[in-house]
This record gives C-alpha cells, sequence and structure tokens, in this order.
C-alpha cells in the first residue's frame, strides 16, 4: 500500500537534495538533442518513488527546483515507473486562469504537481512512466518559461471528481421499477436516508474527503458505450425514488414509486459538480511549449489552458481513459483550451474521448468598455464569471474596438497599449475583474460604456489542427476565432452531439473573440454528426450584409457521412466556399433493399423482384446562409435521397453562386433513393434477372440477388435477398406473403414489427423505439406514400386502442423527422386522447385533442389545401369533427401523407390495423 506523504516525506526529501549537491551527482551532462549538452536531473535522486509506495509529490517539486537553477539546457527525467503525487506537499501558486474560477476566492491557490517556472530549455522526460495525481490539483504548470517540452508518460487521478453510474440492470420488483448501478472500482460513497453521497478520496493531512456531492450532483450527461455517443440532457437516476441501497460490490439498487420499467439499460450517467476550481494543465506567459507523446486519463477542473504564451504545440496525445479503470469521463470540461496566444497554435495527431465540454477551443477574450477616465484611458471589464484576475494587456499590445451591437470594429479603434493597472494573475491586490490601460492615442468618442468591447489582437494564433480524432463528445468538435489563417484538415468526428466545427466571436455570454478571416476546413472525415456540421454564430445583433463579422471560410474536399441533419448554417459571413466535398448518406449500405413476390419460384418459372426503400428521404436543408455574401457552392457529390435546398434569411439570392450542384433557394428539392435500379445474380444459371426486375428459374439452387443504384458517390448496393429455386412452398423461408405496396415506402424498417394481412390491411405493432418528437425522433416503421405529393384530404381507417405509457399512432402529414403534422391516439400515461401534434423545426405542439373515444375503429383524416390544413376524425368513416382550429402550415412544404404506431420501449402489445387509405378520394392499398 502506498504512504500518505508526511514531514518526514519531505525532511528526507531536502535531505538527499542537500547530499546530491555536496556530493555533486544531481547534475549530469549528457547530449540530449536540445541544441546542446543538457544536463539531466532525475526525480530519483530526490526521493521520488517509481515503485508508487509513497508520496513523491515533494521530491518531485525539490528535482524541479534545482533544475531551474541549472545552467543551460536540462532534462528532467522519471525514471521509468509509477508515481504518485499527493497536493499537501506539492508547489502552490496563487493563480487566475481563463474560463475557470474567475474571482473566486475560495480556489485562488492551486497545487501542481509539476511546475515549471521561470525555466528555459527544459525536457520533462517521462521515460514510459506513469504518474497518479491526488485530490484536487493540477496535473502542470508552465509559468513564464521557454523552450519547454513534456513527452513519454501518463498521467490520471485518484477518484476523480465525475461520478460514472453504468445502468447494469432495470425491472420491475413488487410493483415498482428499479434500476441497479454499477460505479468504477475506487467510487467511494455512503447511502443513507434514500440518497448517495458520493466522496472524494479521503486527504492524509485532514481526514476529510477532498470533495463530496449528493445524488445527480450539478451537472449530468449520458454515455451510449454500445452506440459510442455522449449527449448533455437529463438524468433520470434519483427522480421519484422509493428506496437506495448499497448492495456491495460498487453496486447501488434504486427503486422508484413508479411501476413502468426504466429503458435505459447500458447507459451511463457521468455526472459531477460544475465548479472549475483550477485547470488540469496550465501554460501561461510562455513560449514554445511543445506537449508529446502525454496519456493524459483524466483531467481536473478544466482542460489544458494557454494562457498569454506564444507558439505551443499539442501533438500525439492521448486524451481518454484507462479502459481497466471502468470509467469513460476523461475530462472534467474541455481538454485544449487555448485564450489569447499569438504565434502558432499546433493541435495534431491526438485523440481526444470523452470530455464534458468541448475538446478543443481557440479563441481571444473580449473585455468590455466599462468607464471612460479620459480620452486616451479606460476601464475595461472582465464580464464572464469564471474568466477574472490575470493581466489582459501588456505595453506595446495591439488593441482593437468592437461595437457589441453590430461586432463590427470601429472605425478610427486600433490603438497599443502604454500602461496596465490591473490584475496580476498571481496576487489580489487589485480588484480581480477590471483594469485601467492607457493607449497611445485617443479612443474614438463613440466608444462609450456598455455597448463595445476590446480584443487584444497581438494575442490571436494562427492555428492548424490535423490528423486528429474525436469522439463521444457531448458538444463541439473544434470552436475557432482567431483572425489569423487556421487550417483544420485530415480529421476525423465521430458522432458530435453539437458541430462538428463551430465560429462564433461572443460579446454576450462567453465574451471569447474574435472574427475569422482565413480558415481552411479540407479534407476532414465526419461521420454521424449532429447539425448543423459546420456552424457560424457570431453574436451580432444586427444582420448586414455587407459588414459581416467573419470572411474566407473554405470547406473543400471533405466527407460528409450523415443522418437527416444540416451542413452548413453560416451567419454573417462574406466569402464561404463549399468546394468538392462527398455528401453520403450515413445509412447508404442499408437503405435499399430487394424484395420477391416468390422467392422460392419453380423452375422455368418467372417471379417479379424490386427495390425498395428501407429509409426515406432525409428532408433536412443542406444549406442555410443569414446576413451573408459572396457564398460559392461548387462540385460537390451528393448521395441520393438528400434535400438539396438552401435557405436563405437576409440573404440575396445573387449573392449565392451555385456552380455544378443542384441546389435550389427555399425550394425543397429531395432526390428520390431510388433511381433506375439494375439487378444482379450472384448465380444466373440458377436465376437470371431481366433489367426490369423479371426474375427467371433456370435450375435448382439458391442465388443472391441485388440492386444497384448509380449516385454521385458511385455505386449504392443493396441489402442481398436469397431465393431458392425449386425450394419448397411449404418451407417458412419460401412462404409467399403479402407485400407492402410500391405505393408505400418505411422509414426506420423493422419488418419484424409490420404486416400486411391477406385482407389487405396494414399491422404496425409499436417497436418500442420511442417517438417522433423534439429531439427523439426514434420512431420506426413509419409507412409513407408519395401519392397526392402531401397534399389533398388523406383518409384511412385504424383500428386499436393505445395499451400503456405515451403509445400513440394515427395519420401523418410528414416533411421530416422535425416538420409533420400527425393525427394519433395518444395514451398519455392513462388519460388517452385523439391529438393533433404539429412540430416546427423541432419545436413540437399538442395542445389540438379531445378525450378518445372508447371505441376502437377510428377514421382520421387530415385535409391540406395550400397552407392550411385540418384535421378530423370520425367514429363511422362518414360523420367528421375537426380537433381544434385550422393549422397555418407554410412550413410543411414538400410532405408526405402516411401513418404509425410507436411507444416509448419494447413490451408485447397489441397491434393497430391501418385499413381503406385514401388521398382525395383515390384508393392508395397497403397490399401489392
Amino acid at each position: 500500500m502506498m504512504r500518505p506523504p508526511s514531514i518526514r516525506t519531505v525532511l528526507r526529501a531536502a535531505g538527499i537534495f542537500l547530499v546530491g549537491v555536496l556530493l555533486g551527482f544531481l547534475a549530469v551532462p549528457v547530449a540530449a538533442g536540445q541544441g546542446a549538452s543538457a544536463t539531466v536531473v532525475r526525480v530519483t535522486d530526490f526521493g521520488a518513488d517509481p515503485t508508487g509506495r509513497s508520496d513523491s509529490a515533494a521530491a518531485v517539486a525539490a528535482a524541479l527546483r534545482h533544475a531551474k537553477s541549472v545552467d543551460g539546457p536540462v532534462r528532467v527525467l522519471f525514471p521509468h515507473g509509477k508515481y504518485h503525487l499527493y497536493p499537501e506537499l506539492a508547489e502552490s501558486r496563487e493563480l487566475y486562469i481563463s474560463n475557470t474560477a474567475g474571482a473566486d476566492e475560495r480556489y485562488r491557490n492551486k497545487r501542481i504537481g509539476l511546475l515549471i517556472e521561470d525555466m528555459k530549455d527544459v525536457v520533462i522526460d517521462g521515460d514510459g512512466s506513469h504518474l497518479q495525481f491526488h485530490g484536487l490539483m493540477s496535473a502542470f504548470a508552465v509559468i513564464r518559461s521557454q523552450h519547454v517540452t513534456a513527452t513519454n508518460f501518463s498521467f490520471d487521478y485518484t477518484t476523480p471528481k465525475v461520478i460514472d453510474a453504468t445502468v447494469a440492470e432495470t425491472g420491475t420488483a413488487n410493483g415498482r421499477a428499479y434500476r441497479i448501478l454499477d460505479v468504477p472500482p475506487g467510487t467511494l460513497y455512503r447511502v443513507a436516508d434514500n440518497h448517495v453521497t458520493w466522496l472524494g478520496e479521503t486527504s492524509p493531512a485532514t481526514g476529510q474527503p477532498y470533495w463530496s456531492g449528493v445524488d445527480r450532483m450539478q451537472y449530468s450527461q449520458t454515455h451510449d458505450p454500445k452506440a459510442q455517443r455522449t449527449w448533455r440532457g437529463g438524468n433520470p437516476l434519483f427522480g421519484n425514488v422509493a428506496a437506495v441501497t448499497d448492495l456491495g460490490d460498487n453496486r447501488i439498487r434504486i427503486d422508484y414509486q413508479s411501476s413502468t420499467a426504466p429503458s435505459d439499460r447500458g447507459l451511463v450517467y457521468q455526472m459531477r459538480q460544475t465548479d472549475r476550481d483550477t485547470a488540469g494543465g496550465l501554460i501561461w506567459e510562455s513560449s514554445d511549449v511543445t506537449l508529446r507523446g502525454i496519456a493524459a486519463r483524466y483531467l481536473h477542473g478544466f482542460g489544458i489552458v494557454g494562457q498569454l504564451s506564444e507558439n505551443i504545440t499539442i501533438d500525439g496525445n492521448e486524451f481518454r481513459t484507462d479502459p481497466a479503470t471502468g470509467r469513460t469521463t476523461a475530462g472534467f470540461a474541455d481538454f485544449i483550451q487555448m485564450s489569447g496566444i499569438k504565434g502558432a497554435v499546433t493541435i495534431t495527431n491526438n485523440t481526444f474521448d470523452g470530455p464534458h465540454d468541448d475538446p478543443i477551443n481557440i479563441h481571444g477574450t473580449y473585455v468590455e468598455v466599462t468607464r471612460r477616465l479620459a480620452p486616451d484611458k479606460l476601464v475595461l471589464s472582465y464580464m464572464h464569471s469564471e474568466t477574472a484576475g490575470f493581466p489582459q494587456f501588456h505595453p506595446g499590445d495591439q488593441v482593437e474596438f468592437v461595437e457589441k451591437r453590430t461586432m463590427a470594429a470601429v472605425p478610427g479603434g486600433i490603438a497599443t497599449v502604454r500602461s496596465v493597472d490591473g490584475p496580476s494573475g498571481q496576487d489580489h491586490d487589485k480588484p480581480l475583474t477590471t483594469m485601467t490601460v492607457t493607449f497611445d492615442r485617443a479612443i474614438p468618442d463613440v466608444v462609450t460604456a456598455g455597448g463595445f468591447v476590446a480584443e487584444n489582437t497581438t494575442y490571436t494564433p494562427a492555428a492548424r489542427i490535423a490528423g486528429n480524432t474525436f469522439r463521444n463528445v457531448p458538444t463541439r468538435g473544434i470552436l475557432v476565432t482567431t483572425r489569423r489563417p487556421v487550417v483544420i484538415e485530415d480529421n476525423i468526428f465521430d458522432g458530435m452531439s453539437m458541430a462538428s466545427v463551430f465560429i462564433s466571436s461572443d460579446a454576450y455570454q462567453w465574451y471569447e473573440s474574435g472574427p475569422v478571416r482565413d480558415v481552411r476546413i479540407r479534407r476532414n472525415t465526419f461521420l454521424r454528426p449532429a447539425g448543423p456540421v459546420i456552424f457560424v454564430e457570431p453574436t451580432n445583433q444586427v444582420l448586414d450584409p455587407k459588414n459581416p463579422v467573419h470572411q474566407g471560410i473554405r470547406v473543400e474536399h471533405n466527407e460528409f457521412r450523415i443522418g437527416n441533419v444540416e451542413l452548413v448554417n453560416a451567419k454573417s459571413v462574406s466569402g464561404l466556399t463549399f468546394r468538392g466535398n462527398h455528401v453520403k448518406r450515413l445509412d447508404r449500405d442499408q437503405l435499399v433493399a430487394v424484395q420477391a413476390n416468390n422467392p422460392c419460384p419453380a423452375v422455368g418459372a418467372t417471379t417479379r423482384v424490386r427495390a425498395v426503400v428501407a429509409d426515406g428521404p432525409h428532408t433536412s436543408s443542406l444549406f442555410r446562409f443569414r446576413g451573408s455574401s459572396d457564398v460559392l457552392i461548387q462540385d460537390n457529390r451528393y448521395d441520393n435521397g438528400l434535400n438539396l435546398r438552401a435557405n436563405l434569411e437576409a440573404t440575396q439570392a445573387d449573392q449565392v453562386t451555385v456552380d455544378g450542384d443542384d441546389i435550389r433557394f427555399e425550394q425543397d428539392n429531395i432526390r428520390p433513393v431510388i433511381e433506375a435500379p439494375k439487378f444482379r445474380s450472384s448465380k444466373p444459371r440458377v436465376l437470371k434477372v431481366a433489367p426490369d426486375g423479371t426474375a427467371t428459374a433456370v435450375a435448382a439452387g439458391t442465388a443472391e440477388v441485388t440492386a444497384m443504384i448509380n449516385t454521385e458517390n458511385g455505386r449504392l448496393v443493396s441489402r442481398a435477398l436469397t431465393m431458392t429455386v425449386g425450394g419448397d412452398p411449404a418451407s417458412p423461408e419460401c412462404a409467399v406473403t403479402p407485400t407492402l405496396s410500391d405505393s408505400w415506402t418505411v422509414l426506420r424498417d423493422t419488418p419484424s414489427r409490420r404486416a400486411v394481412l391477406p385482407d389487405g390491411a396494414l399491422s404496425l405493432t409499436p417497436t418500442g423505439s420511442s417517438f417522433l418528437w423534439a429531439n427523439q425522433n426514434s420512431a420506426r416503421n413509419i409507412v409513407l406514400t408519395d401519392v397526392g405529393g402531401g397534399e389533398g384530404t388523406a383518409t384511412v381507417k385504424m383500428v386499436g386502442k393505445t395499451q400503456r405509457g405515451y403509445m400513440e399512432a394515427g395519420l401523418l402529414l410528414y416533411r421530416g423527422d422535425n416538420d409533420y403534422i400527425a393525427l394519433q391516439r395518444k395514451h398519455n400515461n392513462g388519460t388517452p386522447t385523439v391529438t393533433v401534434v404539429t412540430e416546427s423545426a423541432g419545436q413540437p405542439e399538442e395542445s389540438r385533442r379531445i378525450a378518445a373515444p372508447d371505441q376502437s375503429a377510428l377514421w382520421l383524416r387530415l385535409a391540406r389545401t395550400g397552407d392550411t390544413v385540418i384535421a378530423s376524425v370520425s367514429t363511422n368513416g362518414v360523420d367528421f369533427t375537426p380537433i381544434g382550429s385550422p393549422i397555418s402550415a407554410a412550413w410543411l412544404g414538400q410532405a408526405r401523407f402516411g401513418v404509425m404506431a410507436e411507444a416509448e420501449n419494447p413490451a408485447p402489445d397489441q397491434p393497430f390495423e391501418f385499413r381503406d387509405a385514401t388521398i382525395s378520394g383515390k384508393q392508395v392499398p397497403f397490399m401489392d
């Protein structure tokens, strides 16, 4: 067992240090590749313990202090091993760090494991070692130092201040629902009075835990290990609780007052408090700093912050948990935050996996003008509560003033700093949120308190972000706002839950500056992204295309593999190019299937095969431009089943040039999924298939039939259908069952829960995949038709009643998952209704409703005339009663009629039957 720190440890480290100096063995010159002969300082010579049995914090601090005294380049070596570092004997500094605790006096003093301070030409070489940090401390800080490299080690924290609770079991017992939670080994907690108190590791100095929190704490996000996705959302673990029981072995049982079994088995709820007491690592007032070959298994408090520094390189590192720990959270918040850097920021070849906020954020800081003392002297203030206490300007820095309302630079509003009277960043002798700045010239009179902000434009970097992988991110992948050139290339973004690339410039909330002038986003792969994938959203309140906030954004030669999402949403940009990209549907390999009227024809017989859509076309517009100009969309390739539409807001059509792409403005242009399919038989000697889908049985045997469809992104090949020539008609695989008519397609098809009955009715059993509602959009077996083009009057007879929970079934007018009108039976947790749901742009509303009739059969009708839709219901198929007022639905656009039935979780439910579907009086049969 590792020994905690004690005063004896400190005396021992000091003694070794003194003996080392006297004997002269602490300075060992070697050729170190640092441009000169480097002196090696081994931390073990100061008492650091590579066996991990005792605390090494004091010894490491002594070694680094000695290295600081060595003339010339120095290499601080951790001989291979495992080193424990507790905060009690680590270095301490009063520090103020961007985006963390602001001016909160509770967090002024930071404990730091590795402190590189006022040093030059230093390498921290881990020799493959592992550093295990304890308590609430920063792993490292580089302060007022030059030419620093940290390399070749891993680090982690014992009992991190985040709880990863996995739902291992769910069910009901004695009429009550329950969950059993698994928490990682080493997680400390106690159960009392139906609450769970989470505990940090016990401090050996105080005998108290370093931290504690109760139940869900202040913030939660959800991780799905199977789907490899993480998102922000609610936490149901500690609501409506009846009992909490500690089962031992890191398992906790929670029983609930309700009787419905939870449906979240396998999900991980990641819970924490919100105070960012420190940064995981800090680079401040330093230059030419490199982090390379480091495995950061957890970053406490915040990420690695670069602050008022120059030339930072982060290359070849892993930011993700060690799977052996059972944890899934690798960062309390962001991973990399570059706040006010000059020179270059280079972030290459890293893995970013499992943060609680953005993996990369590069920005400056807007400080607000709060007082004019003289024409050349202003009081400027930090405005966000998490940023304060450090100097924002140096004499000689250049400053630009910006109007908040327009985010436009003030004419003549560029000045040079002469002097600053404000916080130092390392004490609290002066106010922490304000600074008085004197400039080399008078600031224009228009710059007044409350309406203007200032940015230090000297500290704005060029940035290259390349070769990185982003996954399990609940937020954005990259945020960047800098006026110098930015290159984002050759990265993989997998499953971002918000925009993959976000460009803002914010003078209202986070006060993260400033405009971009040259951004190249190229050769990246965007997998399973949320929309918009590329999002440009400055905070200007005035949209004026003649005065854009941002300029020069090029999105070129990327691959997008998308669901039903927006590609680009750009506000206030001039000179945006989207060129040479490949836009593919994420489900393209499962998008098309083959069906046969007779899967087992006799030798010599013919039958028909056809290509059918397993999922419908996407309806989200690919582009949206707001207050923008000089836009070019050119030579991109798009899969079938996408909506090649661009929406324009405060953007003139003549400012958007389309060259080689079939993009339409303010009008749906949904490409059909299936166009001119061609069929192929794997064994033509057994089964021949003609181009029109006629299959001829030639000889006994089996053959696989596939459909092929040419798209701009290459051939789309269907799932194969196995056909058996001469097969036994009585066998299950040869059973001829009624098939769905070509007039209908199925969105998110689950064949096992739908059937066409012999009398021609469509039977739909809820799959339990949840609903169409806001951002859920996981409902399956939505059966749609192109007949009528979404115009006219659709009527269908539905037989069946809702049975449980929030089950729903009915008639749809569907444009997309976020734009539809539904007339449905809804169970409403035991209060059944017939309800009209309207959802526009993901915002649902359901005020139109009546109590559900008791009889099983209802006739449902949606009548659309122009932009008006009327929903009505009948109990006899003749007399229809409108539900609520007519719906103004200009937003609905190109839509389709359809039917669906769903529930929130799987159960052995009774099916709903849909019969006698008509559109404007014309029968639209379900059976082929």
